[in-house]
């Protein structure tokens, strides 16, 4: 029997505790707040948050490309990896990251613990590689017959917020089921080990347990929990360094422009860059025929202050957040 596990002693062990304590179209501003009209000043270094397991700038990594954008400026880029993205927000909570990728719900955490962050662009939506899953043979067939049973998902992740979701579709509550939070290797050992009863994971983890044929879907996001990645910056980043800030969006939208059109090329990049065989990233792909970053709009402000407030209610967070707050206006 698997225990509930800690991610960190203190964010990802517990968001609330640390809460309380603490386009596809070319990018285009709207509707947002905060604005970059601070002086600039010299940077030598960018620290880099990104997560191994994802396809979020570790293309842009493998292929140099802001090395020989910022390179010619004097500005050296340090890469910083996380196994998730709630190590990533304490990571900036302590100034040791100035700009990254994470899903939806670690900067709300953050931004409730008083972490001064910017939202400064979001992927496009992507529900379909977000999944619960059971094995093939599991007697369980709809997510009610998941009630007191246990589920691997990662904590304060963009899986948390899918099971919640998936479970309010069926008139359930983290309350009725067990939670088991692991980072994803675990989670899959777990749930492959029978330690689990369900997984909720993600491409390309999905698509490596998919292509094996000994699972099943009970549920995707589409439709239930849409949700985007986002860059996250510091606030004194954003605020010195704007140009920065811009140039690192380019040339993130720039290889993604590339990646519509060298699929196959894209795969070996990321099996290089995440030990993901590229033949499980190229089945990802099926599932995310358009990829694309676009500075946040007014909608898409709506359907992360959505999420914040379920967490509010939910009291996984102790006080209301404004995301409209912590969004940019590149000028």
């Amino acid at each position: 029997m698997i225990a509930k596990r800690t991610l960190l002693p203190s964010f990802v062990a517990s968001l609330f505790v640390l809460a309380a304590t603490l386009t596809s179209s070319g990018l285009k501003a709207d509707s947002t707040q905060i604005s970059s009209n601070t002086k600039q000043t010299k940077q030598t270094e960018v620290r880099l948050g990104y997560q191994k397991g994802t396809a979020f700038l570790n293309i842009v990594k493998a292929r140099g490309s802001l090395e020989k954008r910022l390179g010619s400026s004097g500005v050296a880029v340090k890469w910083i990896e996380f196994a998730q993205g709630p190590p990533m927000m304490e990571a900036m909570s302590a100034n040791a990251v100035d700009i990254g990728v994470v899903g939806a719900p670690p900067p709300i955490f953050a931004q409730a613990a008083g972490t001064p962050i910017v939202y400064v662009a979001s992927s496009l939506p992507n529900g379909n590689s977000q999944v619960l899953l059971v094995k093939k043979d599991s007697p369980f067939r709809t997510v009610a017959d998941l009630k007191g049973k246990k589920v691997a998902v990662g904590k304060g992740t963009a899986g948390h917020y899918l099971i919640v979701k998936v479970l309010e579709s069926a008139k359930l509550t983290l309350k009725d089921i067990q939670p088991v939070y692991l980072l994803p290797p675990e989670a899959r050992v777990a749930f492959e080990g029978g330690n689990v009863d369900a997984w909720v994971t993600s491409d390309p983890r999905y698509a490596e347990i998919e292509r094996t044929g000994k699972i099943r879907v009970l549920a995707t996001g589409e439709k239930i929990a849409e949700q985007r990645s986002y860059f996250i910056a510091t606030r004194s980043f954003v605020d010195k360094h704007p140009n920065i800030v811009k140039a690192i969006l380019e040339e993130q939208k720039k290889d993604e422009e590339w990646a519509k059109s060298h699929r196959k090329e894209t795969a070996k990049i990321l099996e290089t860059a995440t030990g993901v065989k590229a033949e499980n990233w190229e089945w990802s792909f099926q599932r995310r025929p358009n990829f694309g970053v676009v500075y946040l709009n007014d909608q898409i402000v709506k359907e992360q202050q959505q999420m914040a407030d379920l967490f509010y209610n939910l009291k996984l967070i102790p006080k209301p957040v404004r995301i409209k707050e912590a969004t940019w206006i590149p000028q």
